[in-house]
């Protein structure tokens, strides 16, 4: 859909002409009209948008994208467990996530943009939970690790990915694949499991390709990290906030302890960033004009 397209969206749906009590259906409404109003939404040009922008905003009323709410959510959370009589929130761990609803977690995520508390209420657990199970599921850049100590199921599928599904279609099993990497069972066997929800997500994501679906993914990690509420160190501070650290500190001549009072981020870990861009072979350097010009 092109820009102007999406933009002016409303103006073109087939709905706009139609009687609006036909799409605010009561629980007494006739089946047909109903139907009258879905098959209005069958021919309508933005359909898809109508029914993405309804998803994000968390429409409670209406037949959007011919659908109703009850019927949006069946869509959207077709891929979350059903929560327990008694389970208390917050049990249900990252690795069990990313195992067992991976594909769910980055539909949801990436396609519908739900927000992450709202995913992490969904599959009873945690918005951190749901944000390590995000890392899990998408590979980081140039196979870099990401910051913090990773663990074992992360660091195997940032560096044996290729390796175990090869071994798996040597027709190996999980224990022989286990003593080939020097890795326990079960960790093999969640690699794997994660492996396949990560394949189906991103074929589910794709739009021009596996490339874009991770690159799709890769974009929507920063939301997804903010969101969860995980304590930031400075590989994810870098990308997001180091030219603005440079500003309010070198052009602006804000202290470094201000600029991370009014950034929300830890002291400790902007002083990291602004001596990582400021620093050569050790020896702090002050920015050329030029690099202040960018900055700013």
């Amino acid at each position: 859909m092109s820009t102007a397209v999406a933009a002016n969206w409303q103006t073109q749906a087939a709905c706009s002409t139609a009687d609006p009590d036909l799409f605010f259906p009561d629980p007494d409404t006739p089946a047909e009209r109903i139907q009258e109003a879905k098959r209005i939404c069958g021919g309508c040009p933005v359909k898809q948008t109508c029914l993405e922008e309804a998803i994000r905003r968390g429409e409670t009323d209406g037949i959007c994208g011919g659908l109703t709410h009850a019927e949006r959510n069946r869509l959207v959370y077709r891929g979350a467990p059903e929560a327990p009589s008694g389970r208390r929130p917050g049990k249900t761990s990252a690795r069990q996530i990313a195992v067992q609803h991976g594909t769910y977690l980055m539909i949801a995520l990436v396609e519908w943009r739900v927000p992450v508390e709202q995913v992490a209420r969904d599959l009873g657990s945690t918005p951190i939970a749901v944000y390590r199970a995000y890392r899990l599921l998408v590979p980081p850049r140039g196979g870099r690790a990401r910051s913090g100590r990773p663990s074992v199921i992360e660091e195997l599928l940032r560096t044996s990915s290729e390796q175990l599904k090869a071994l798996e279609r040597r027709g190996l099993s999980h224990s022989e694949i286990g003593v080939v990497l020097q890795v326990s069972q079960s960790h093999v066997s969640a690699a794997l499991a994660i492996l396949r929800q990560r394949a189906e997500g991103m074929r589910s994501l794709s739009r021009d390709g596996a490339v874009d679906a991770l690159e799709r993914l890769r974009i929507e990690e920063t939301r997804v990290l903010l969101e969860s509420g995980t304590p930031l160190g400075v590989q994810e501070v870098l990308p997001m906030c180091g030219d603005t650290i440079l500003r309010m500190h070198q052009v602006e001549g804000i202290p470094l302890r201000h600029v991370a009072a009014e950034l929300g981020l830890c002291r400790e870990v902007v002083r990291k960033v602004y001596r990582h861009l400021t620093t050569d072979g050790g020896v702090v350097r002050t920015l050329t004009r030029n690099e202040i010009g960018e900055a700013a």
